[in-house]
């Protein structure tokens, strides 16, 4: 993760999370485990989703992936949180290999 990153989830961490209704919940996680599972690190998904966001203007939908959204710092936290999901039990398994 990007020192930006990480300094920006850190900044948002100490804010009040803004409420999720059940739609926006299950969006943010969604298209965060689609870039989380991105070989890249998701890097490129991202870049054009949010080009997809420009173009289409739907903040409303999608603009919690802007940076400056109210929305991106939970977006973050899942990203990441699918990121490790992901590698963990890859680290179970090549500890149990090594018993």
């Amino acid at each position: 993760m990007e020192t930006s990153t990480a300094a920006m989830m850190m900044d948002h961490h100490h804010r009040a999370a803004p409420s999720l209704s059940a739609e926006e919940k299950r969006r943010i996680e969604r298209v965060a485990r689609c870039v989380a599972r991105d070989r890249d690190g998701g890097d490129l998904t991202e870049k054009l989703l949010l080009r997809l966001l420009g173009l289409t203007r739907n903040a409303r939908r999608w603009g919690f992936l802007a940076p400056d959204h109210q929305l991106h710092p939970y977006y973050l936290q899942q990203k990441v949180s699918e990121r490790c999901r992901i590698l963990r039990p890859r680290h179970a398994a090549a500890t149990a290999a090594d018993r």
